[in-house]
């Protein structure tokens, strides 16, 4: 296993794409340093009718990526993701691309900050444009991957994004992203996310929660999943609808039910003249 500590890389060089063996898996890009980044490909996105590219968040990188003892770890939610967009659409060539393409943040410290997400969003918009024109290219962010996912958006040759858990996706509203295509957001029962701060000052803070009302995300349920690292947990509602973006299959998709504000309760005469 690679071990890695604390990042002390200031600014990652050009990922180069290209499909290549390493790791006993699939490549479309490794900077083949401990602390760096290293982009899969679960099954073959050249040929592909729809790609699902996952951006995770908080501390992943190379060193922790074939770590088997991380349940959530990105390589297993992307063989999740996979496999239930193959149950979905069967007929369908679906792949998926598992980005850990940029410098993570590491800690809470380090995730307040846009810089991360500035200088990895260029790399991203690059993959969207290596992938096969022919393809739909689904971005799917998780924490602070949606940032990074943001700040692509408007540069990028992509179909839809779906933003899990996130906290903001670096900008102060839906228009700054600059992307046409459909927007996709969901936030856990009991993800603590929802406390993380909102404000944008310099390159500090991500901005509103793209699961507001009002700000012009598709909001859909993800089924009773637990904390902020769950989304892909097989089975769920969560990973279904995923898939099913991911596919197009738009109206199987399960929006978050709103509850309907109660009526005032109609007030007899009678009852009006005793009170």
């Amino acid at each position: 296993m690679i071990a890695a500590g604390p990042s002390t890389i200031p600014a990652p060089e050009p990922l180069r794409y290209e499909r290549a063996q390493g790791y006993g898996v699939r490549l479309l890009a490794c900077d083949g340093t401990e602390d760096g980044r290293i982009v899969e490909e679960l099954g073959d996105a050249a040929t592909a009718d729809h790609v699902a590219v996952l951006v995770p968040g908080n501390d992943n990188y190379l060193g922790n990526y074939f770590n088997q003892k991380r349940a959530t770890r990105p390589r297993a939610n992307g063989e999740t993701l996979l496999r239930t967009m193959r149950e979905v659409a069967p007929e369908e060539r679906v792949a998926v691309v598992v980005w850990v393409g940029y410098r993570t943040p590491r800690g809470f410290g380090e995730a307040v900050s846009r810089r991360p997400a500035i200088e990895g969003a260029p790399d991203l918009v690059r993959l969207t444009r290596f992938l096969p024109g022919s393809a739909r290219v689904t971005l799917v962010g998780h924490s602070y991957g949606t940032v990074v996912c943001g700040l692509a958006l408007g540069r990028g040759r992509v179909s839809d994004c779906v933003a899990l858990g996130s906290p903001g996706m670096g900008t102060r509203s839906r228009e700054e992203l600059g992307f046409t295509g459909n927007l996709w957001a969901a936030r856990g029962p009991n993800d603590w996310i929802r406390f993380f701060p909102r404000g944008h000052v310099g390159e500090a803070g991500h901005g509103p929660s793209p699961t507001r009302r009002g700000y012009g995300a598709r909001v859909f349920e993800t089924g009773d999943i637990p904390g902020h690292c769950s989304y892909y947990r097989s089975g769920s509602e969560s990973v279904r609808n995923i898939a099913r973006i991911a596919v197009g299959r738009y109206e199987e998709v399960t929006p978050v039910t709103v509850p309907r504000p109660r009526r005032p309760r109609e007030v007899r005469v009678a009852e009006a003249v005793a009170s």
